[in-house]
């Protein structure tokens, strides 16, 4: 994947972040609700960007007092989509999420959404609990979780 990185988000991503928002039916973010999780402390913003340009995104969110991390949103332009995208942004959120000492990372999918829900099968993460009519537009969903290995220190001699 030359010229694709994955990165925190800044200010300044919010348009592209938005417009990649568009791609939904439903739950959308607004500018407001992407401005406030990119300047907050309680989460982390991460953006794919391919040749300068957001091509995905994805918000982790950090709840103070719990032992896990929440995955709230996961976005990939459909251009990108096949490039292992999905997989890139998962894995800083779990790598954020384990530095930040959680011991677990949860998100919602919907139970429609196959090729989300094989991205987080092959990653580990297993159902928790089904969600009837969870979605605004009353589809269902599925609360899935993985529990993260403890960070590893090693030691040069």
């Amino acid at each position: 994947m030359d010229g694709v990185g994955v990165r925190a988000a800044t200010l300044a991503d919010t348009p592209a972040m938005l417009a990649l928002e568009t791609l939904f039916p439903s739950d959308r973010m607004s500018a407001r609700s992407v401005r406030r999780f990119i300047a907050s402390p309680g989460a982390r913003v991460f953006v794919a960007v391919r040749n300068r340009e957001v091509i995905g995104n994805l918000v982790l969110l950090l709840r103070t007092g719990s032992s896990a991390a929440r995955i709230y949103s996961v976005v990939v332009s459909p251009d990108a989509r096949g490039l292992g995208l999905g997989h890139r942004l998962v894995d800083a959120a779990e790598r954020e999420a384990r530095a930040l000492g959680r011991d677990r990372v949860t998100l919602e999918v919907r139970a429609d959404n196959a090729a989300a829900r094989a991205l987080y099968a092959r990653r580990g993460y297993v159902v928790e609990r089904e969600l009837p009519g969870f979605y605004d537009d009353g589809a269902d969903g599925l609360r899935l979780a993985l529990r993260l290995a403890p960070a590893t220190t090693s030691r040069l001699s």
